[in-house]
């Protein structure tokens, strides 16, 4: 506890643990802009697809930085155990603490990334076309083949979102298609998302869903239909940044679909 807090004759805390610290907080401030500082519109209206750029260059720059300052710390809190004129400081134990609370956020999202279909358009209805009639959904470059990738105009859409997404589909629902609707859009206001449209008549609703710290909106449609007698509830998910989701929607879509099963029973 001594080699942490008190000087020792000729003992410094190791310079590795210093820039470590500095690092860690260059990551942890970067962490900070490409989230909370971002959504407040610093950079400009977080809804301009424009900016969606800039914000990954600041998540990439964190992620980066985080790599550099867990090196630094790793090798500062050896060098402070076991060099004769060095020793461990509340620098390093700092650091380390700093880069474990970055690295879960950005490791999660780096992971997800990496481990999601490139997918940012899921629905458990897919060839009715889900339409957005209050929200403006997303537009596209019918040209740019980046543009629309993992959207509902990519080709090979269908293939790719049974494949990713099995086991979606629809869900059906006691009542009439007003009371179902009433019940979609009081489920989703309470996993949190923001209802902007509700037309109990025609069995329709529109939601927004923003991720806590980075911001990240998907646009939500959900659509009450009869069949046989039966109400049938489907919903789509739309990433408003494009390209991946990270596997956002789809969760989005199961955690809802589970709350509706577990109010109806």
């Amino acid at each position: 506890m001594s080699r942490i807090f008190f000087k020792k004759e000729g003992q410094k805390p190791s310079a590795f643990a210093t820039l470590g610290l500095i690092t860690a907080c260059l990551a942890l401030l970067a962490l900070i802009a490409a989230g909370p500082l971002y959504r407040t519109g610093v950079f400009g209206s977080p809804a301009d697809p424009s900016l969606y750029d800039l914000q990954f260059k600041i998540i990439t720059a964190a992620f980066r930085l985080m790599l550099v300052a867990a090196s630094f710390t790793f090798v500062g809190l050896l060098h402070g155990r076991f060099a004769s004129r060095a020793r461990t400081s509340w620098r390093g134990i700092t650091a380390a603490i700093l880069v474990a609370i970055i690295a879960w956020p950005l490791g999660n999202l780096f992971y997800r990334a990496e481990s999601a279909p490139v997918l940012h358009d899921v629905s458990t209805a897919p060839e009715n076309q889900l339409a957005f009639l209050t929200l403006p959904g997303r537009t596209y470059e019918v040209n740019s083949p980046g543009d629309i990738l993992g959207s509902q105009l990519e080709p090979d859409y269908l293939k790719k979102l049974h494949t990713a997404y099995p086991g979606l589909g629809s869900t059906p629902l006691g009542g009439s298609i007003p009371e179902a609707t009433k019940v979609a859009a009081e489920t989703a206001e309470k996993l949190g998302w923001q209802v902007v449209a509700q037309d109990a008549e025609s069995g329709h609703v529109e939601a927004i869903y923003s991720s806590p710290w980075f911001g990240f909106r998907s646009f939500i449609v959900i659509s009450v239909r009869e069949k046989d007698a039966v109400a049938f509830l489907d919903i789509r998910a739309v990433s408003e940044m494009g390209h991946t989701d990270f596997g956002i929607n789809a969760d989005l879509i199961g955690a809802f679909t589970s709350a509706l099963r577990t109010r109806v029973g």
